[in-house]
């Protein structure tokens, strides 16, 4: 009897610790919003650049205007240089066509030297594809769509180029890439996996999103994981000698409505070139 007591106790304890683990990953950690600060060096250091970079919104019912606003206050606090936005702005903007809100939060970001955005596979599905880049562009991003752009800070030149997603857009990534010719070259897609395909290329740091990290980490229980995000997952990755592979594990949330170990995250970048 005493044994079977204990088993209870211990059922007991562990149903009540799964019952506060599923409300903290349905109610709580998706709410939570944390900076995480990374200082990147290359060559004679002279220059310095704060990047901010944001990804994985998937505004909808479970992210709303709200907690947009926070994202939006919270990034402006760390006076970024550049903002970067690596796609999937809505979760399903047909169910949520929230434009001119989402417009007029997203305007309200601050930077230097601007703002600038690549596609994702949300920005193409549910309707997302007609309103994305005017959205964009009406908010001050510059959309980047296989093109190439440069910032000069100091007599120096951060090159940025931009890749279409790969999922439902029409990637051009090593022409892209290889166009890129600054004094630190930073490359923008959504997806990670395909970053592989980078060696020897003049990309120093690509920056994606799309993985979110798995949503849920767990000892025994994989993530959720994601078409083109199944090698890369989460945080710096090492391509070549030259190139560096980051992938932010988002915003918003995806499939479940849950994040457990994997909170939402800002990525600071002071790039010192």
């Amino acid at each position: 009897m005493k044994i079977v007591k204990r088993l209870l106790k211990i059922f007991a304890v562990l149903f009540v610790v799964g019952c506060l683990c599923i409300g903290y990953a349905f109610l709580v950690e998706p709410k939570r919003l944390v900076v995480n600060e990374y200082t990147i060096e290359k060559n004679d250091q002279q220059t310095s650049m704060k990047i901010v970079q944001l990804s994985d919104t998937h505004v909808g019912e479970h992210y709303d205007i709200k907690q947009l606003d926070k994202l939006v206050e919270k990034t402006n606090r760390l006076e970024p240089d550049l903002i970067i936005f690596t796609g999937d702005l809505f979760d399903n903007y047909s169910q949520y066509p929230k434009k001119d809100e989402v417009q007029e939060s997203l305007s309200n970001l601050q930077a230097t030297y601007g703002k600038i955005a690549v596609w994702g596979n949300r920005d193409y599905g549910g309707g997302a594809e007609r309103i994305y880049q005017d959205l964009m562009e009406n908010a001050g991003f510059i959309v980047l769509s296989n093109e190439v752009m440069s910032i000069e800070a100091d007599n120096k030149v951060l090159a940025i180029g931009g890749v279409d997603d790969f999922l439902l857009g029409d990637p051009q990534m090593k022409r892209t890439a290889n166009q890129l010719n600054g004094d630190y070259n930073l490359l923008l897609m959504h997806e990670p996996d395909e970053a592989e395909a980078l060696v020897n290329t003049p990309a120093d740091l690509i920056l994606t999103g799309h993985s979110h990290g798995g949503q849920i980490r767990l000892p025994i229980i994989p993530g959720i994981r994601t078409e083109l995000a199944q090698r890369y997952v989460d945080g710096f990755y090492t391509i070549d000698e030259e190139t560096l592979l980051f992938v932010n594990t988002g915003i918003g949330t995806t499939k479940i409505h849950a994040r457990f170990m994997v909170p939402p995250e800002i990525d600071v970048f002071e790039i010192k070139f």
